[in-house]
């Protein structure tokens, strides 16, 4: 009898486990029907994303490919962006990536209309493939020097507070 518990113990727990794993996934996957046109409380689906934490980050780094368009907006690019770029804001909201340590490149300099020089690397879907194998081997190198900090109550946005956000994954080199 007790092992038939913990059998059943086991299988429920790993099958609630793959769940949980699933509907991430299915989460991530459904960024290109997002409704919102920008990164505010109404992208919802964003925000969900962002509030599973340190699991979303694999599933995050495997959609910086995806070039499928959406309807959000940023001021730095002219076109709406897509998935991928959706999913590399996703993934800095849950986790430190150093733009210069991950991709080897220098990122110093700032537009005249205050956009990061970085965003027309990450803009251009010819570097898309590039930098997504730069940040899993980023990550897959770094992810033990990872610890999570909690956002102080001053600095959370009014979307974390929603969305009930209140700890990053601060990289400590």
């Amino acid at each position: 009898m007790k092992r038939l518990i913990a059998f059943l113990l086991i299988f429920c727990f790993n099958k609630f486990s793959f769940a949980q794993n699933s509907d991430l996934k299915s989460m991530v996957d459904s960024l290109k029907f997002i409704k919102a046109d920008t990164f505010n409380c109404n992208a919802d689906l964003y925000w969900r994303i962002i509030a599973k934490g340190k699991a979303a980050i694999p599933v995050l780094i495997e959609k910086l490919t995806d070039t499928a368009p959406t309807n959000i907006k940023h001021h730095c690019k002219k076109t709406k962006l897509n998935v991928g770029e959706i999913a590399h804001f996703a993934l800095t909201q849950v986790a430190e990536f150093p733009a210069f340590l991950v991709t080897k490149i220098q990122f110093d300099v700032f537009t005249d209309g205050g956009c990061w020089i970085f965003y027309e690397y990450l803009f251009n879907n010819a570097n898309k493939a590039a930098y997504r194998k730069s940040v899993q081997e980023w990550y897959d190198k770094q992810k033990v020097k990872y610890k999570q900090k909690r956002i102080s109550k001053k600095d959370l946005s009014a979307c974390q507070k929603l969305f009930g956000i209140d700890t990053f994954y601060r990289w400590k080199g």
